[in-house]
């Protein structure tokens, strides 16, 4: 295995994975593959509520235009909306970008990982069917659509997007896990040709030295035999010459 420069690693906990797994094409494509989901989590999360935020919005403000909606759903939409742009961002970079980019600009998506990692717990806390302020709990009633704080616990004829927040919730709670994933894991794909070119170098030099140590082998080979044999040509005349004397 060979040596690598472990500072030329980014995300959080990367240079603990074992080296064999670093390397290798599953890694890569795990993390790929993770980016792909933070980008879909975060459109279907999107759209789920968009169509709730628009039925909230028709609701309340039937009679009273000027009102608005409830400030922690425009939140959620703000934070969703967001996320979609990063997550198309940083999945288009993992499979276009070669060498996934300087170092400074890993650094950075390890960073925006974590704010997003704080940004979908707030989402998660804020669609909550516990007490989110916009849960799934909180159903408005056209009847009194003009009052925005008009909730009334449970699903009604006028707010049949009211269990729409149910996606958002599970989604958010995904999509945590998955930026997790992604801050504290990245590619080393920038060091994945390096680390296998100082293999196949090494796995040259030794071939070498393999084919040197033959090749001298070869060489010495003939030459110990001559040698063997004029000693015994020695042994062989210094008997004859005992013989005579």
């Amino acid at each position: 295995m060979a040596n690598t420069n472990r500072s030329n690693e980014t995300g959080l906990l990367t240079r603990w994975v074992p080296e064999r797994l670093k390397y290798s094409r599953l890694y890569r494509w795990f993390l790929r593959l993770t980016r792909v989901l933070q980008f879909l989590s975060s459109v279907i999360s999107l759209g789920i509520f968009s169509q709730r935020m628009y039925k909230v919005y028709r609701l309340v403000n039937s009679i009273k235009t000027r009102r608005g909606v409830n400030s922690a759903i425009g939140a959620v939409e703000g934070i969703l909306a967001a996320a979609v742009l990063y997550t198309l961002i940083t999945t288009v970079m993992a499979f276009l970008l070669k060498g996934g980019g300087p170092r400074w600009l890993r650094w950075l998506w390890v960073l925006f990982d974590i704010l997003f990692v704080g940004a979908f717990i707030a989402v998660a806390v804020i669609t909550s069917p516990n007490g989110g302020m916009a849960g799934p709990r909180h159903c408005y009633d056209d009847r009194d659509a003009a009052d925005a704080a008009n909730v009334t616990g449970e699903t009604t004829t006028g707010d049949d997007s009211c269990d729409l927040p149910w996606g958002t919730f599970i989604l958010a709670i995904v999509s945590t896990v998955f930026h997790a994933i992604t801050a504290a894991f990245h590619e080393v794909r920038d060091m994945y040709r390096k680390h296998h070119k100082a293999g196949s170098d090494e796995h040259a030099i030794a071939t070498h030295h393999q084919q040197m140590r033959r090749s001298d082998g070869v060489h010495h080979g003939p030459t110990v035999a001559n040698g063997h044999q004029q000693t015994h040509m020695g042994y062989s005349n210094g008997r004859h010459g005992t013989a005579r004397v």
